[in-house]
C-alpha cells in the first residue's frame, strides 16, 4: 500500500515536471523521476496497486498516468480518482458543485481492488476543502476504499515551498501515517523528499529529508510511531468505576487513581510506546450517545470534537462505527448476566412425596385399583363358579384359618398392608395365591426404592433450584432488576423480539446508579440482579462483606457480550500501533491479572482497613455457609404430619364403631325387654322407637 501511494504521487511529479520544462533539461528530469517511481513500485513496494488522485482537466495528472503505466509495462494494477468543479446557476445565482468520481462504480471498484492501495495526490496548493472532500469520499470511517493509516501516500507539488505545510496541514495530509511530499527543486534540477517523523521533537512533528538515491534496503515509509518521545495524549473515558477512576478537575498528567484500565496504560503501554497521558471524564460520562441534531456526546463525541485522542469505550455499535474507528484489538471483555442467591435446602412435608414424580404414583394408584378388580373378578368367578363352598374361600392370618369368607373388607387390608409391611390377611384359596406372590414381590421392589430414595431426601433435603437462563429465570418466581449503567445494554434487549427478553424487559425493575442497591436486594430475597459482570464483581468487592458476598452466584449463561478497546479518529495515526500491542495482553491474561490485583490492592484493602478504623469488625467474619447434616424436627415433620392425620382417620372409625356397638346393644336391650313384657321397642331406619 506504501508503495502504490508513492509511486501515484512520484506519477504526478513526473507529469508536473514534463509539462512545464521542455529540451534536454526536460529529458533528463522526465529519466530522474520515472527511474525513482519505477523502483519504488516494482522494487520496494511490488505489492500494492497504484491509485491516481488527481483534478478534472488538469493535464499533468492525466500525463502523469500514462507515463508511469508505460514505464512499469502494465506489471501493476492501478485506479484512478477524478476531482472536478462544475458550476450551475439556478436563480441568477452561482452554485459550485464539487465532486470525486471513479472511472467505474463503488461497488465494482471494491470488489475487483487491490487491498493494498499507493495513492498519490496531484496538488498545485494546500487547499483544505480539497482534502477534506477527498478524505470523505476514499477513507471515511465506515467501509474506506484507502485506509490513510495503513495505506502509503505520496503528496506531489511543483512548489518545494508548499512540502513543509502540505505534510502539516490539518486535514488529510496531517492525519496519514505513512506519506512522503514530493516536489522539484527547479534551481538544482533535482527531486526533493520530504517526510514527517511525528513525535521527534519531544513530541512535536520535525520535516525530515530523505535522499533520492538509496540502497535498496532504504525504507522510505519507516514507522514513526514506534516511539511517541513523550508525546501527552488525551485519552477519554466513560463512568464505569469497575474499571477507572481518575480525580478531577482532570488536569494532570497520568492522573489516574486506580483501575485495571490505567494498569494497561500505565504499566503497559505506556513504557512500550513512551508517552505521557491525560485521563479525562467523558462529556455527560457515557461511552457515546447520538443526539437527534446528529451531533455525538459521551467518549465519543470528544473523538469526534476532537477534545480527545483516545477514547475507551465499553461496547461498539454500528452508529458508532460509521463516526470513529475501533481497534481490532481489545483488551478487555465482559457480558450481562445476573446474580442471584445460593441456593438454600428446602424442608417440606410434602418431601414425603418427592421419592416418585406425578407419573409414577400415578402408576402406583392404577396398579392398586387393579389389583383391586382381580380380587373382584376372581372372587365373582368363584361364585359363579360354584366353588365359593367349603374352606377355600377362607383366609389366614399368622397361621389361624378363618372359616369367613375373603370379603372386601380383607381385599382393602391385605392391598394396604403389603405396601406397609404389615401383617396380611393371606387368602387361602388356590386362585388367588399365584396372584398374591407376584403383587407381594411388586410391592417389595416399590417400597425398596421409596425407601431408598426418602433417606437421601430426609436427611439430605434437596437445594432450591435456581434460574441458570434468561428463560428459566422469566419463569420463576424471583423478582427481577436491571442495572442501567448506559443505553447500549438496554436497547439491545428492547430492540429484540425473542419472547423470552420481550418478558423480560415487561417484568424487570429498571435500576440507575452504581447498581448497590440491585445487589442488596439479591442478598436479602429472592431476588435476580442483571447487570455487566464488570459492575457486579466491583460492587461486591468494594461495599459488600465476606458473609454477604459468599450467598451470591452468577448465572452461567450470558449475553451480549461487550469487547474493550480504542475508539480513536476514523484512521487515526495511533491505531496501528495501539493494536498491535493490546493485541498481546489476551494471550498472556493479562486483563485477569490487572482485575485480580485492582480489586484485591486498591479496592478491598482499604475497604478492610476502613471496617478495622470504625470497629465494624462483623463485616470481617468469614461465614461458614454450609448448613448442618444434624437431623432436626424439619427434616422429618411430613411423618408427624402423617401421624396427626391417621390419628384423625382412626378417631373417625372408632366413632363409627362406637356407634354401631351402642346401636346393637339398644337392640338387644329392647328385644329383651319385650320378652318379658315390660316395654316393647321397633326399628324403623336404624331408630329406635318404644
Amino acid at each position: 500500500m506504501k508503495s502504490l501511494t508513492i509511486i501515484s504521487a512520484l506519477l504526478h511529479f513526473c507529469n508536473f515536471a514534463l509539462l512545464q520544462n521542455v529540451g534536454a533539461s526536460n529529458s533528463s528530469r522526465k529519466i530522474e523521476v520515472d527511474g525513482f517511481l519505477a523502483d519504488l513500485a516494482l522494487s520496494r513496494y511490488p505489492h500494492c496497486a497504484l491509485f491516481f488522485l488527481r483534478y478534472e482537466g488538469n493535464e499533468l495528472g492525466e500525463s502523469l498516468v500514462g507515463l508511469v503505466v508505460q514505464k512499469l509495462g502494465g506489471r501493476m494494477a492501478y485506479h484512478n480518482l477524478v476531482y472536478f468543479e462544475k458550476e450551475k446557476v439556478v436563480k441568477n445565482s452561482t452554485i459550485l458543485f464539487r465532486k470525486v468520481k471513479f472511472h467505474a462504480s463503488l461497488a465494482t471498484f471494491n470488489r475487483r481492488s487491490d487491498v493494498c492501495k499507493f495513492v498519490l495526490v496531484t496538488v498545485n496548493e494546500v487547499n483544505l476543502e480539497f482534502f477534506r472532500i477527498v478524505k470523505k469520499t476514499i477513507s471515511p470511517v465506515y467501509l474506506p476504499i484507502v485506509a490513510k493509516g495503513v495505506d502509503p501516500f505520496v503528496y506531489l507539488t511543483l512548489d518545494p515551498a508548499l512540502l513543509e505545510p502540505l505534510l502539516l496541514s490539518p486535514a488529510l495530509p496531517a492525519r496519514t501515517k505513512y506519506k512522503l511530499g514530493l516536489s522539484l527543486d527547479k534551481n538544482r534540477d533535482e527531486l526533493v523528499i520530504r517526510s514527517v517523523c511525528f513525535f521527534c521533537d519531544a513530541g512535536r512533528p520535525v520535516v525530515l529529508t530523505l535522499p533520492v538515491q538509496s540502497p535498496p534496503s532504504f525504507n522510505y515509509f519507516p514507522d514513526y510511531l514506534l516511539n511517541f518521545r513523550g508525546k501527552m495524549l488525551r485519552v477519554v473515558f466513560p463512568a464505569v468505576y469497575g474499571r477507572m477512576e481518575a480525580t478531577p478537575p482532570y488536569d494532570g498528567i497520568n492522573n489516574a487513581k486506580r483501575g485495571m484500565w490505567k494498569m494497561l496504560f500505565h504499566e503497559f503501554l505506556m513504557p512500550k510506546l513512551n508517552f505521557s497521558y491525560n485521563l479525562f471524564l467523558a462529556t455527560g460520562k457515557g461511552s457515546g450517545l447520538e443526539l437527534p441534531n446528529g451531533t455525538w456526546i459521551g467518549a465519543i463525541g470528544d473523538v469526534v470534537a476532537d477534545r480527545a485522542d483516545i477514547a475507551i469505550v465499553v461496547a461498539s455499535t454500528d452508529k458508532r462505527l460509521r463516526v470513529v474507528s475501533h481497534t481490532n484489538s481489545f483488551f478487555d471483555i465482559s457480558y450481562l448476566n445476573f446474580v442471584t442467591t445460593e441456593g438454600t435446602r428446602i424442608f417440606s412435608p410434602a418431601a414425603l412425596l418427592w421419592s416418585f414424580d406425578l407419573l409414577m404414583w400415578s402408576l402406583i394408584a392404577v396398579s392398586t385399583l387393579v389389583a383391586f378388580l382381580v380380587f373382584k373378578l376372581i372372587l365373582r368367578s368363584m361364585t359363579v363358579l360354584g366353588m365359593d363352598t367349603g374352606n377355600e374361600m377362607g383366609y389366614a392370618r399368622r397361621g389361624i384359618v378363618s372359616q369367613e369368607k375373603w370379603g372386601l373388607q380383607h381385599q382393602i387390608f391385605f392391598v394396604a398392608t403389603s405396601y406397609l409391611d404389615q401383617d396380611c390377611v393371606m387368602p387361602t384359596f388356590s386362585p388367588l395365591r399365584c396372584f398374591v406372590a407376584f403383587w407381594l414381590f411388586f410391592t417389595l421392589v416399590i417400597t425398596t426404592v421409596y425407601r431408598s430414595k426418602m433417606v437421601g431426601l430426609l436427611a439430605f433435603p434437596v437445594l432450591e433450584k435456581l434460574p441458570l437462563t434468561f428463560e428459566q429465570l422469566v419463569k420463576s418466581d424471583y423478582e427481577i432488576g436491571f442495572v442501567k449503567h448506559g443505553d447500549s445494554a438496554y436497547n439491545t434487549l428492547k430492540a429484540s423480539t425473542d419472547p423470552v427478553y420481550v418478558k423480560l424487559l415487561n417484568d424487570m425493575e429498571i435500576i440507575t446508579g452504581n447498581g448497590l442497591e440491585c445487589l442488596e436486594r439479591a442478598v436479602a430475597k429472592k431476588y435476580a440482579c442483571i447487570a455487566y459482570a464488570l459492575a457486579t464483581i466491583f460492587l461486591k468487592a468494594r461495599n459488600l462483606s465476606d458473609s454477604e458476598t459468599r450467598k451470591l452466584v452468577f448465572a452461567p449463561e450470558t449475553t451480549y457480550n461487550i469487547f474493550m478497546g480504542f475508539v480513536l479518529e476514523g484512521g487515526s495515526i495511533y491505531q496501528e500501533s495501539f493494536e498491535r500491542w493490546i493485541s498481546w495482553t489476551r494471550p498472556f491474561h493479562l486483563a485477569d491479572i490487572w482485575e485480580e490485583r485492582d480489586l484485591y490492592y486498591t479496592v478491598r484493602l482499604p475497604k478492610r482497613a476502613w471496617w478495622l478504623e470504625t470497629n465494624q469488625t462483623d463485616k470481617l467474619e468469614h461465614s461458614n455457609f454450609a448448613e448442618s447434616d444434624d437431623l432436626t424436627l424439619k427434616h422429618i415433620s411430613g411423618a408427624f404430619y402423617m401421624l396427626i392425620g391417621g390419628l384423625l382417620i382412626c378417631s373417625a372409625i372408632f366413632i363409627q364403631e362406637l356407634l354401631l356397638a351402642k346401636g346393637k346393644l339398644l337392640f338387644k336391650f329392647g328385644a329383651a325387654a319385650n320378652s318379658h313384657g315390660d316395654i316393647v321397642l321397633f326399628r324403623t331406619n336404624n331408630r329406635f322407637y318404644a
